[in-house]
C-alpha cells in the first residue's frame, strides 16, 4: 500500500530490489486475490506474539506501519495474468515457504 520511496529499503536490505512490485494504496488488488482485513486474533494471537519476539531476537525490527495494519498479507506468484500459487496467511504471523511456491510453480511450466 506504501509509495516505492517508502518500499525501496525493505526490498534493499532483503536483496529483492530488483522484483517486480505493485504499489495498491486503495487495496483493489487485496480484495481481488481475496486477502480481508485480519480479526483481532490474526493481528495480535499468541501465534503471532511468538513470531514477532522470534522476528526481533533474528534482527528485524518493527517499522511504522504503512497503508491499512489491519490489512491481511498474501504471496502470489503470477504468469501471463494468471495466479499459478498463493497463499494467503491465516495470521499476519505465518510464514509461508517461499520456495516451495516458487519452485512448485517453475516445475508446472518448463
Amino acid at each position: 500500500m506504501g509509495t516505492e520511496e517508502q518500499a525501496r529499503p525493505f526490498f534493499t536490505r532483503y536483496g529483492f530490489l530488483d522484483l517486480p512490485r505493485f504499489s495498491d494504496p486503495t487495496c483493489e488488488l487485496y480484495r481481488a486475490f481475496g486477502l480481508e482485513r485480519g480479526t483481532p486474533v490474526q493481528l495480535f494471537g499468541p501465534t503471532v506474539v511468538v513470531r514477532g519476539v522470534q522476528a526481533l531476537f533474528g534482527g528485524h525490527g518493527i517499522g511504522l506501519p504503512v497503508g491499512d495494519p489491519f490489512q491481511m498479507p498474501g504471496v502470489f506468484l503470477l504468469h501471463q495474468g494468471r495466479i499459478l500459487q498463493g497463499y494467503r496467511h491465516e495470521t499476519v504471523g505465518d510464514v509461508p515457504d517461499y520456495e516451495a511456491l516458487a519452485a512448485c510453480a517453475i516445475g508446472e511450466h518448463q
